[in-house]
């Protein structure tokens, strides 16, 4: 089945997944707080107190007069907005206790707005004849501008994250920037090939070229900054300009650099250029603008709508309510705005709630609740946030105590608007907490994060997320061992295509993540949904793919590129008993998981103990497990190729509801074993925390993928006779490419001789290291078909300088790979700068071939020239180098 692209955005109302009207205790007694009231009244209804702090004190004090009353205190705010310079503050004597909880909430039907920022009303039409001309024409007359000092602001922060912002009608507005929308790419760098990660070429000077002419219109700014994805389309920064030639189309940043660098076709945009107010809704600083005494807190703003009819908020408070060590207490049904940082931050303490709040337009999270036990995010409205949604870690991993910290129930969407990646909707660290019945969408990056173990996340449904990445995983953990036990369950994730539509995944649990369990989930046009990246120990079982590209990924990355991860891993075992400070041989670890125990000697750099089992595949290509760890992996029970009978045709639907993936009582699946998936319990449900009710939210359209890439060229596989001389001279997809390189085969008595002779680029130099993809080298790629399906691809490579190598890459077990090694004779020679030649002598014994038996052999030959970065075969196989299948034959008999 295959459902067409949706060509409009959808709005679907959240179903109603679980009623549960909990009544709200009933306190004993109640404070109230109101804008017009005074901090000298009783704090009653009639005569409230005017701020939270003087609660807070009488809270305090009738504590130390004799105790909290059986049923607790509520702090009841009336509606209004209190704008505040910092937060507010709870410690560990203002806890309540299990039969006398604190509640600080809004009074019902009434809006109640902390606010961490602080209104801007005097604006003035811009008259500043210097100013005028640096606006786009378009702008001049429209734009405003406000002096901020003159409101008692004089700490702005940094244009690179965390300042001042500016908030018009309760919508983020956007510094000025160029483009409007989007990117522009890096087309030059001014000292390349100074970074190389396994052939990945790039620059570590923040020194690039751009196309067009639009910088010159920046000349006058005094504080421009760039937005890029640098080098890895994950890794994003802000950066601030240090010279820009306009000449020669020249940007050069200021230090320190990028980390992994800079890489041609890379993406950025220009921000915080008073030029480039080109548009309503944008706004900037000019820190040293003319009038403004010592030259700084001039804000200039295009508004969208009349400035005399809307409100104008700049943030100007770190954060807005801060706990640390308190316990029970709540904070319900508040509007927590416009601050820089965190708006709610816990750390220590017990029973800590934040239910019902509408937590917008901020420069940090929602929401953090770290060393904390037993408490929550429950039912609130989340967005605009200018990182992540709620952070939750909690709980001993030495000890695997759990914390059982939750985030239930809450709608988290547009985050991560400043701090683009690694900024999650939900986090969860530690031990023993759980994200469940959230909806997410809408941001660049992660959903859900989580490291450490024993997690639950289920009924939650995610989508339209890592749109502005594509190695990225909606929901992600990475990089551990001894993180086992979370459990991802009864979860809906569709629409997530990655940046441009290139892809990314669904469930991604990256180099080696171990122990995880993602079971009974449906996944919905999500790329790659479940991906294992080298772990082991972990099942994908009862789940439902449909549509989803490459919907199960398993690699065998720690035998390959990211073996010196584990290396590491393995020497601190061995020297320390630990990983990476988990004594992992020990109880409680060695009893939970005994798998653990002995890992360092059980190949550990293997993706042993995966199973995959009684899932429901929908799509072409689901299977995308590499050859090296399909040995490794169990699969049974797995319904494919068949119609799996849905009670609803979701192939006719733009964006079916997830009801429509219920099984008809027919279905294959049920004799494989299937089990139910509560589907009609995904998502959010109303209860009176749910802070606001309907839900609406946007599927955000996919953009089309881009073209596929050619494939080979059709036609039979060429065949080589002993003695052969064959042009090595096709790209990746048959592509004629050159330069040329020219391999003679011969019989040497008992052995394959192979000689190559390689032709290069005399103005760019070799590379004579001695690591494949990164340095020049060649590759002979054999396998003896007559043994079978399990005869092993024999992958022989050689560099210029030497160095050989036998390599497992295809799958070939080691003990076979090492005795090849031994047994093969390399040599290689630089003949001059645009010339270098290799020569093999190959046993046939050592391969496990009999010449007179087996005459006729699966073969590639590679040759990698890093100077194009070009990958020459004898055929291109349109994949990796050593699929002999894909390539030709050597026949050894005349």
């Amino acid at each position: 089945m295959r459902s067409p692209i949706v060509p409009v955005a959808l709005v679907l109302a959240a179903a109603c997944a679980r009623l549960e009207e909990a009544a709200m205790p009933t306190a004993a007694m109640t404070l109230h707080v109101a804008p017009d009231g005074a901090d000298a009244n009783p704090g009653t209804r009639a005569k409230p107190f005017a701020t939270l702090e003087r609660a807070r004190d009488e809270v305090r004090a009738l504590k130390k007069a004799g105790g909290l009353p059986k049923g607790g205190v509520t702090i009841e705010l009336a509606g209004g907005v209190c704008e505040r310079a910092k937060p507010f503050e709870l410690a560990a004597e203002d806890s309540g206790g299990q039969d006398a909880p604190i509640a600080y909430r809004a009074r019902k039907g009434e809006e109640v707005r902390i606010s961490g920022g602080k209104r801007v009303s005097d604006w003035q039409p811009v008259t500043d004849q210097a100013v005028l001309e640096r606006l786009d024409p378009a702008a001049r007359g429209k734009v405003l501008q406000a002096d901020l000092k003159a409101l008692g602001i004089t700490d702005f922060g940094s244009p690179g994250g965390g300042g001042l912002e500016l908030f018009f009608n309760d919508q983020p507005m956007t510094v000025a920037r160029w483009p409007n929308e989007g990117f522009v790419k890096i087309t030059g760098l001014v000292e390349p090939d100074t970074v190389n990660v396994r052939g990945t070429k790039g620059s570590k000077t923040g020194k690039f070229m751009y196309d067009g002419d639009r910088p010159k219109r920046w000349a006058g700014e005094k504080e421009p900054w760039l937005h890029g994805y640098w080098f890895w389309d994950w890794s994003d920064q802000r950066q601030a300009v240090e010279t820009i030639d306009t000449e020669k189309r020249i940007i050069a940043v200021k230090p320190p650099y990028h980390g992994y660098g800079y890489r041609v076709g890379q993406w950025f945009y220009a921000f915080n250029l008073v030029s480039e107010i080109d548009q309503p809704g944008e706004w900037c600083f000019d820190r040293r603008a003319p009038g403004a005494g010592d030259g700084s807190g001039i804000l200039y703003f295009w508004p969208p709508s009349p400035i005399a009819d809307g409100r104008a908020v700049v943030s100007v408070a770190q954060s807005l309510v801060t706990m640390k060590d308190a316990s029970h207490v709540a904070v319900r049904g508040l509007i927590l705005e416009n601050c820089r940082g965190a708006a709610i931050t816990v750390q220590g303490g017990t029973h800590v709630q934040v239910a019902g709040c509408t937590i917008r337009n901020l420069g940090g999270y929602a929401a953090k609740i770290e060393g904390a036990a037993d408490s929550s995010v429950v039912g609130c409205d989340i967005y605009g946030v200018g990182e992540g949604g709620v952070i939750l870690t909690g709980g001993d991993r030495k000890t695997l105590t759990p914390a059982r910290l939750a985030a239930e129930n809450n709608h988290i969407h547009h985050y991560g608007r400043w701090s683009r990646m690694y900024k999650a909707g939900i986090h969860l660290g530690g031990v023993g907490n759980a994200a469940r019945h959230n909806l997410i969408h809408n941001a660049p990056h992660i959903a859900i994060a989580f490291g450490g173990n024993d997690h639950t996340i289920e009924f939650n449904e995610i989508h339209s997320v890592c749109y502005e990445s594509n190695d990225a995983g909606a929901m992600y953990a990475g990089r551990d061992w001894t993180m086992r036990g979370t459990v991802v369950r009864h979860n809906y994730l569709h629409h997530i295509s990655g940046f441009q539509g290139r892809g990314c995944v669904g469930v991604y649990l990256d180099d080696m993540f171990c122990g995880t369990d993602i079971v009974s989930n449906l996944f919905y046009r999500v790329t790659m949904a479940a991906f294992i990246g080298g772990g082991r120990d972990c099942t994908v079982a009862n789940n439902i793919f449909v549509d989803c590209p490459r919907a199960l990924h398993i690699d065998s990355r720690a035998l390959g590129w990211a073996k010196y991860h584990a290396e590491g891993w393995v020497k601190e075992g061995k020297e320390k008993g630990t990983h990476l400070g988990i004594r992992f041989k020990e109880p409680l670890y060695s009893t939970r998981w005994p798998q653990l125990v002995n890992i360092l000697d059980d190949e550990p750099f293997a993706p042993k103990g995966n199973v995959v089992e009684r899932n429901i595949f929908v799509g072409d290509r689901w299977n995308d497990v590499d050859s090296r760890a399909k040995p490794y992996v169990t699969m049974k029970d797995n319904l494919t190729d068949t119609d799996p009978l849905f009670t609803t045709d979701v192939a006719r639907l733009a964006c079916p509801a997830v009801s429509a993936f219920r099984l008809r009582p027919d279905s294959p699946a049920w004799k494989l074993g299937f089990q139910p998936i509560p589907l009609d319990k995904i998502g959010l449900y109303k209860d009176e925390f749910r802070a606001s009710w309907p839900v609406e939210h946007t599927v955000r359209p996919m953009p089309e993928p881009p073209a596929p890439k050619p494939k080979p060229r059709p036609g039979p596989p060429p065949v080589a006779k002993l003695p052969a001389k064959i042009a090595l001279e096709q790209g990746i997809y048959g592509e004629k490419t050159g330069p040329t390189s020219t391999a003679t085969l011969t019989l040497d008595g008992a052995s394959l001789r192979i000689a190559i002779d390689n032709a290069v680029d005399p103005k760019r130099p070799l590379r004579p290291g001695s690591t494949w993809g990164q340095d020049d080298a060649v590759e002979v790629a054999i396998r003896n078909p007559a043994v079978g399906k399990a005869a092993p691809i024999f992958v022989l490579r050689g560099f210029p300088n030497g160095h050989f190598e036998s390599s497992t890459e295809a799958g070939a077990p080691e003990a076979a790979a090492k005795k090849a090694g031994e047994a093969v004779k390399f040599a290689a020679r630089i003949i001059s700068k645009d010339r270098w030649t290799a020569e093999y002598l190959i046993p046939f014994a050592a391969l496990g071939i009999d010449p007179a038996k087996h005459t006729r052999l699966e073969l590639n030959l590679t040759v990698r020239k890093t100077a194009g970065n070009q990958w020459l075969m004898w055929r291109g196989t349109g994949g990796y180098s050593w699929e002999v299948a894909k390539a030709g034959f050597l026949e050894l008999a005349p």
